[in-house]
Formats: structure tokens, C-alpha cells, sequence
């Protein structure tokens, strides 16, 4: 006569369950860093594809109209007036699909423009040095890293990018991209199509060159 034997069921000891939860912490600490630097290139490199289609639209405004419209970006209202945003002019021109956002920096829809990205129209400030703070910059940049001469003359506008609330570690690595120039430091970036604030509180306010005329 055949005796039939319960299965007994099997189950994790308090010893393997530690174990496993062991294996799990350490498998976290070594790829969670690794993906949120990922993520975070992956939004410095978008910003750096709004660059370049920007430029584009940019671009093509001028060839165009041959000129630029002033717009100071000072305002708070999305529109092509003199204190208002390019990329609405850009819109208009249906060269742009929609007003500009970026990945990286202020996620903004709403209040006073230099707290939110845009793309602004200055008068060019004749000096070799660009001094861009956290509201106000764009109108200057040291294009061929000679600080002794101004790239601009009198009568001239700039067109740029204007990204505040950037983080520090994004406006280095949108830098290194644009640039191709490893800055290290707080102090503000003057040279190059990639200038930024000094940083405070964390984050800088970063200015693209687009175009001028």
C-alpha cells in the first residue's frame, strides 16, 4: 500500500530574505545614479536640440524680413510686442510650432518672462566683456574669446535664448555641448555662444546665441 506524502511548501528563511533585499539595496545604490545622470543628459541634450532649431527659425526670420523686431522679453505677456518674446514672432511666421520650452531650467507658462524661457531681441551692447546676470543678459556675447574687442558694433541687435532656474550641473554639461568647454566654478561663464549668471541658491540663468544683425 503506497503512503502519500504532503508536499511541503517551500518558503524564503529570514536569512535569504535578508539576503535578497542585501542584493536589491546594492543593486539600487549602484543604478539609480546612473539613471538619473542619464536622465539628466537626455534634458541637457534637448535644450541643445531647441538650440539648434531655434537657430534654424532664426535664420529663416531673417533671410525673410531682414531685420529683427526689438523684443525685450521684460513684459509678462506672450506676445510680438516690444516687451514681449521673438519666439512669438517665430510662431506667427509659422516657423515654430509653438512658443518655446525647454527641458532643462524654469517650467514656468505664466508671470513676469525673465523668470521663464523665451527668446529675446536686444540692442547689442558694444563691450568685450558680457556681464549676464539672473534677469537681465542676451544683449552681449564674446563670440571669438577675445575680450579685448566687442564682437558687436553700435546700431547692431542680438537675438538669444533666455533659460533661468537652470542647475548648475545642466548649465556645465549644456556648456560642454554648445561650447565644448568644461567650466568649473560658480562664478558666471562670459565666453563663447553659451553664457550663464553666477550661480545662486544652486541654479543660473543661462543666455544662447541665436543670431544677430
Amino acid at each position: 500500500m503506497k503512503i502519500l506524502q504532503k508536499n511541503r511548501r517551500s518558503a524564503f528563511t529570514l536569512i535569504e530574505m535578508i539576503g535578497v533585499i542585501a542584493i536589491i539595496s546594492i543593486l539600487a545604490a549602484v543604478l539609480v545614479p546612473k539613471v538619473q545622470t542619464a536622465i539628466a543628459r537626455s534634458k541637457v541634450s534637448g535644450t541643445a536640440l531647441v538650440f539648434n532649431t531655434l537657430k534654424t527659425a532664426v535664420t529663416d526670420y531673417y533671410s525673410r524680413s531682414n531685420s529683427f523686431p526689438l523684443r525685450a522679453g521684460t513684459g509678462a505677456a506672450n506676445t510680438a510686442t516690444a516687451t514681449g518674446r521673438f519666439d512669438a514672432d517665430l510662431v506667427a511666421a509659422g516657423l515654430l510650432d509653438k512658443l518655446v520650452s525647454t527641458p532643462i531650467g524654469s517650467t514656468a507658462t505664466t508671470g513676469a518672462l525673465t523668470t521663464r524661457p523665451h527668446v529675446r531681441v536686444l540692442t547689442a551692447l558694444v563691450a568685450g566683456t558680457p556681464n549676464p546676470t539672473a534677469g537681465a543678459g542676451g544683449n552681449n556675447f564674446d563670440l571669438d574669446s577675445n575680450t579685448a574687442t566687442s564682437d558687436f558694433t553700435a546700431g547692431q541687435t542680438v537675438v538669444s535664448l533666455m533659460i533661468p532656474q537652470v542647475s548648475f550641473a545642466d548649465a556645465i554639461l549644456l556648456n560642454s555641448i554648445i561650447d565644448n568647454a568644461i567650466n568649473t566654478g560658480a562664478a558666471a561663464d562670459r565666453v563663447g555662444r553659451c553664457i550663464y549668471s553666477a550661480v545662486a541658491g544652486g541654479t543660473t540663468t543661462v543666455y544662447l546665441y541665436l543670431g544677430h544683425q
